[in-house]
């Protein structure tokens, strides 16, 4: 939705692949009724004319999970992998994505652990995992990335996932967070390379969640999917508005 959004101010159609129903439908939240008692969530169904054609008619399912107070969430094993190739230098791309990684930052718990791993020309591990208490050392970290180079993604992807497993958190949230403007071109680059190595880690339950930035080589279709192989979400991030929603 953000990324349609994007085109649209710009004064844009947006490309075909970049509209996905299930997207534009799911960005919103609804007032669904909570699930009771042990039931893991609950259903919603309405069933009405459809409004464009009176031959059809359509169905509405909503489900609704049980809402967990994020105080007592299992404790999370953070990966951020950043993408500091010359393609990020700009606001809208390592500018943003340092505002929005702070807002993350303040919600750590003492439990909670980070690493960083950034990639370009090459890959390297500028944060080795620490925990959520050390907000001002993590902030300082994400302060100091600058951007220029190639981007060697798929070796950045392996050397996050090695992170996670070394810091791996039994019952907890496993996760590398891979934030990019989609543009793989040096290392793994291929479209099936990235996603075999991401399904075979997430038989490691380490999962993935990925964060696009910017405009222009936004691979949004590719970024959509290493998240979809990789049991986590995609969410395509324009203003700081959107970063503290996703």
């Amino acid at each position: 939705y953000s990324n349609v959004r994007r085109y649209l101010t710009d004064g844009m159609l947006p490309p075909k692949d970049a509209v996905r129903i299930e997207e534009m439908i799911n960005y919103f939240n609804y007032d669904y009724p909570a699930p009771t008692g042990n039931d893991p969530f609950s259903i919603s169904a309405e069933y009405t004319d459809c409004p464009w054609n009176r031959d059809h008619k359509l169905v509405h399912i909503g489900l609704k999970g049980k809402e967990i107070n994020m105080k007592n969430a299992p404790a999370n094993n953070l990966v951020f992998l950043i993408d500091v190739s010359g393609s990020m230098n700009s606001p809208d791309k390592l500018g943003l994505l340092k505002s929005g990684l702070y807002l993350l930052v303040d919600q750590l718990r003492e439990k909670d652990q980070v690493a960083i791993v950034v990639y370009a020309s090459a890959s390297g591990l500028v944060l080795p995992s620490i925990s959520g208490n050390n907000k001002d050392q993590i902030k300082s970290v994400i302060e100091q990335l600058d951007a220029g180079g190639s981007t060697a993604g798929g070796e950045g992807i392996k050397l996050a996932y090695k992170v996670a497993k070394e810091n791996f958190i039994a019952d907890g949230n496993n996760r590398v967070i891979l934030v990019t403007d989609g543009d793989f071109n040096v290392g793994v680059s291929s479209e099936s390379g990235l996603i075999r190595l991401i399904e075979e880690k997430r038989e490691d339950d380490i999962f993935l969640t990925v964060l696009g930035f910017g405009s222009g080589n936004l691979k949004d279709s590719k970024m959509e999917q290493l998240a979809d192989k990789g049991n986590g979400n995609y969410s395509y991030i324009d203003n700081i508005l959107e970063a503290k929603k996703v």
